[in-house]
């Protein structure tokens, strides 16, 4: 039998996932959107099909359908970028709208148009190859995830019929590669030519785009051709972001030996201001709910967790409140990006199965939140019962994880350029709570505070606030 029975399994997870999660129960008739994105790992890790190469250069993209429970479509044939992650794949958000929605179309295309992976339809002649055919009924709740998982089969030979389809309902179309390197312009005090990475998203007039990690070295990429003109947007961490517009023939010309030179200018890149502060600096403070009156603001973790108390035999509940002090920082600049660090020296253990045993159908995201804190507190005072306000539009989600390193950066931009608001209010800033989200049912996070302990290692474990600015 062909490879087409084995199985692929795709869900809807948060960006630097690696263990999914789930939480909540699905609900109808609810406003707002929530995001989502698509991961694909093989049932068989090792014996992913030739069909997908082992490379970024690649595009790939997931085809999508779905409806309401009434019939009427919210998106039809959409197609989503799917880039590798780890041994799957994972995709860029999709945005829909809060409810119950219907799955009805689900695809793999590959750059030339062709689907290679397909999920069958009830009552087709594969249906019977995978547990739960299409339509698949799923629920998006306001400001969350939620994991959907149906299966998929290598298409290979097969005809749309034989997965329930008149067609597949894509455009059979010739891919464009060509061969490109990133380069620093040079300064004063740089070499004539310094070859760097960097991160390219490629965009078509009509709305396709692709993203591609960049070597420091000739990369050969494949993008979707037909196109006469493509713009691109050039990223590297600590630079101003690059657009650029290049012509179908000029990408054909290109070879590895001619390759298309991507310039980011040296006087482009961006100032930064690291805040570290140690215990006497430092403002963070842990508070728990059984302890509700009581003061924990020289605590060595900078912690959100809900974990059994041994003693008392119930759940305790602890959250943290962290403060950077802003003074140093120019008042004439832009805030371009701000990246928190989070150092942990032994993490709080979970069974990974534990958030793969649940209904896919009904799974939705389960996590921690940093959120924008906007009263006063102090750090020697702060308790639980006195914990201050905050606002949920902007806060930033932090994943479960599983790292070979014991720290994490967390982009957290949003807290400080927060997006903008309908009502037009601007909140002020007294730093972040950090909060299991949206329920209590994870064991949580623990990482080092400002009060942490100095070892004889120079590599402080605080917490380090990074802001990238430019100046007027």
């Amino acid at each position: 039998m062909k490879t087409f029975n084995r199985l692929i399994s795709f869900a809807l997870m948060v960006p630097l996932f690696i263990v999914a999660v789930s939480c909540e129960k699905k609900g109808n008739n609810i406003d707002g959107t929530g995001k989502a994105e698509f991961s694909v790992s093989s049932a068989d890790p090792g014996s992913k099909s030739d069909s997908i190469p082992d490379s970024t250069a690649y595009s790939y993209q997931v085809m999508v359908s779905v409806e309401d429970p009434e019939g009427n479509a919210v998106v039809t044939d959409t197609l989503i970028p799917l880039y590798v992650f780890g041994t799957g794949f994972v995709s860029e958000n999709m945005e829909l709208p809060a409810g119950e929605l219907i799955l009805t179309k689900f695809m793999v295309v590959n750059a030339s148009g062709e689907v290679i992976y397909a999920s069958p339809l009830a009552g087709s002649p594969l249906a019977y190859l995978v547990n739960r055919p299409l339509p698949i009924t799923f629920s998006i709740n306001p400001n969350r995830v939620t994991r959907v998982l149906p299966e998929v089969l290598f298409v290979g030979e097969h005809t749309p019929g034989d997965f329930g389809y008149a067609s597949f309902g894509v455009q059979i179309i010739k891919p464009l590669d060509f061969w490109t390197m990133c380069v620093l312009d040079p300064s004063p005090l740089m070499p004539p030519i310094v070859i760097t990475t960097a991160r390219l998203t490629v965009k078509a007039p009509d709305g396709w785009h692709y993203t591609f990690n960049l070597k420091a070295e000739v990369n050969h990429i494949i993008i979707r051709g037909g196109y006469q003109l493509y713009t691109f947007i050039l990223e590297k961490e600590g630079y101003m972001t690059q657009r650029l517009e290049f012509t179908a023939r000029e990408l054909a010309a290109t070879t590895k030996d001619n390759p298309l030179i991507l310039p980011i200018n040296w006087n482009s890149q961006l100032r930064k201001l690291v805040l570290q502060p140690g215990p006497d600096a430092g403002k963070d403070a842990m508070i728990s709910n059984l302890d509700g009156d009581k003061n924990f603001g020289d605590y060595k973790y900078f912690e959100t967790t809900f974990l059994s108390e041994p003693v008392l035999t119930v759940m305790r509940s602890n959250r943290s409140l962290i403060w950077f002090n802003p003074d140093s920082f120019p008042k004439s600049a832009t805030i371009r990006k701000v990246v928190l660090q989070l150092t942990y020296d032994i993490p709080i253990p979970f069974d990974p199965s534990y958030f793969t045993n649940a209904d896919p159908a009904n799974a939705l995201w389960c996590g921690a939140v940093l959120q924008q804190i906007v009263e006063p507190w102090e750090e020697d005072k702060v308790t639980w019962n006195s914990q201050p306000k905050t606002i949920t539009y902007n806060q930033v989600y932090l994943s479960p994880f599983i790292r070979n390193v014991n720290f994490i950066q967390v982009d957290v931009t949003r807290l400080f350029v927060p997006p903008a608001t309908t009502d037009q209010v601007t909140y002020p800033n007294y730093g972040m709570l950090f909060r299991l989200w949206p329920t209590e049912r994870f064991p949580g996070f623990r990482f080092a505070s400002s009060d942490y302990p100095v070892s004889s290692s120079a590599f402080k474990m605080w917490p380090a606030l990074t802001i990238y600015y430019t100046l007027p």
